[in-house]
């Protein structure tokens, strides 16, 4: 792999941390709203079950999704292994690349 290409890597994965940083402290706002609302008076706890916004969540990944050029909807895992199999990649493949960049 390419040093312009790791070092590519290396900037979407610390804009991907930054993103997932942000999506943190929104869920730590949320969670401390949601206490704050559990402790007013009258309120009732709802089973074992914290609601988050999430179109907080949503709005963070979609952000997320566009600053690197991910478009589209989600495919699931067969769909997924089935067009590595058209494109002649083996199942592991991918991930055996990330783990030797990684190792690198």
């Amino acid at each position: 792999m390419s040093a312009q290409t790791m070092q590519q890597l290396a900037d979407k994965l610390a804009h991907v941390e930054t993103e997932v940083n942000a999506i943190r402290r929104a869920l730590t706002r949320l969670n401390r709203q949601t206490e704050t609302a559990t402790q007013a008076p009258g309120a009732q706890p709802v089973g074992t079950f914290t609601f988050v916004d999430k179109r907080i969540l949503s709005d963070g990944f979609s952000r997320l999704f566009a600053s690197l050029s991910i478009q589209g909807e989600p495919i699931g895992a067969l769909v997924l292994q089935q067009k590595m199999k058209q494109e002649g990649l083996e199942l592991d493949e991918l991930s055996r690349s990330l783990i030797e960049a990684r190792e690198e």
